[in-house]
């Protein structure tokens, strides 16, 4: 369970000097994207050798500046999200805030005097195929001459598609600081084309300064072939992202009334949605959890619209996939890590026909569990050194 919120107090930081590198403090790490609109919360599933917090959205700026003022010393970062309002542009690459002589180095800076370890620039979304607008991203960002800096590239998942992905490792090696992408799309990003998973992976392995936000288990599939550093979200509106202008699609089921946790179940390796879990255990044993906050409880029982559900669901969500950050982590970099990773996954697959048949459900039941696309992909594409 989380702690309670901080106390209130007036802290006393002091700006972070600007030379001291990023990538050091970041590299190797899963951090936890959380939502800005609630008062942050010390989350004791999150590992401290391995994890880290990233705040997002407008309320950012404060909730960094409590957590760490409260003692938080871990990596810290603020995503200020500038890409679900502002569209990059050849023009405005970045948005800033509005002030007449605002810059980029002064946009950074102030996140710094919030207490971040590493500053995040305000890049809008890139759209497929805005060759200008993500060429104008880097020429700017080699202007940067802080090394406390990560250059955020929202882009649209197709740009991880065949026909762009070589422009975008193009791009991304011209950039001379460490890059942190963000996928864009309604819905699962990885299940935009087929290539997707296979293309994040090359682009990961070519350029090991790139890491990968605001994800969901893309984030550990992308650490174990070689990305800088990965962000998971605590929700599922952190997990994901979608375009300016756009509002957030949702499934048939889970259209109007309250709002209920998604639950990462450990053996299957997905995240469902807590009104489903109901439905399907309604008359059977759930599948249960071991980790620290569930300690062999169902995990059907977050069905509840409470923040206190909310919150232990998404510990149990941390706790599980921060011990596969370990795992991953205890292995060597390359072929052993991968493998790992590729029969962590593939033992999940065959675990989804087990789960059915206790279920006395057939394979292709809708009332059942449907293995996901990125999931059976992750189990099968070849491992390579």
């Amino acid at each position: 369970m989380a702690n309670p919120p901080f106390p209130g107090r007036t802290p006393a930081l002091r700006i972070l000097d600007a030379s001291v590198p990023a990538t050091p403090l970041l590299q190797g790490r899963v951090l936890l994207h959380e939502n800005a609109n609630f008062i942050p919360q010390m989350r004791s599933p999150l590992n401290g050798d391995l994890g880290g917090i990233i705040m997002t959205g407008e309320m950012a700026g404060e909730r960094a500046f409590r957590l760490r003022a409260s003692g938080y010393d871990g990596p810290l970062l603020i995503d200020t999200a500038a890409y679900t309002t502002h569209t990059a542009t050849e023009n405005e690459p970045f948005l800033l805030d509005g002030d007449l002589f605002a810059t980029v180095d002064t946009e950074l800076q102030m996140q710094k005097a919030r207490g971040v370890s590493a500053a995040l620039t305000p890049t809008g979304y890139i759209p497929p195929g805005a060759s200008k607008a993500l060429k104008a991203v880097m020429e700017q960002s080699q202007r940067i001459e802080r090394v406390d800096t990560i250059v955020h590239l929202p882009i649209d998942t197709a740009w991880l598609t065949d026909e762009y992905v070589s422009q975008l490792i193009a791009v991304c090696t011209r950039i001379p600081h460490p890059k942190a992408l963000t996928l864009s799309r309604q819905f699962d990003p990885m299940e935009q084309a087929k290539n997707v998973p296979a293309n994040l992976r090359r682009v990961v392995t070519e350029r090991p300064d790139v890491g990968l936000l605001r994800s969901d288990l893309a984030a550990l599939d992308a650490l174990a072939h070689g990305a800088l550093f990965s962000g998971v979200g605590a929700d599922s509106a952190r997990r994901h992202s979608i375009p300016p202008g756009e509002k957030a699609q949702v499934s048939k089921g889970n259209q109007g009334g309250p709002q209920y946790p998604s639950v990462l179940l450990p053996s299957l390796m997905c995240f469902k949605g807590a009104r489903s879990l109901d439905r399907i255990y309604m008359n059977d044993p759930p599948m249960t959890c071991a980790c620290d906050v569930c300690d062999g409880r169902g995990l059907d029982r977050f069905y509840d619209a409470s923040g206190e559900a909310r919150r232990e669901s998404e510990d149990h969500n941390i706790s599980s996939w921060s011990s596969w950050v370990i795992e991953i982590t205890n292995r060597k970099p390359g072929l052993e890590r991968k493998t790992w990773w590729r029969d962590r996954c593939a033992a999940a697959v065959e675990q989804y026909a087990l789960e059915n048949q206790r279920l006395g459900l057939s394979a292709n039941a809708k009332a059942g569990f449907q293995v996901p696309a990125p999931l059976r992909t992750w189990a099968t594409l070849p491992v390579t050194s």
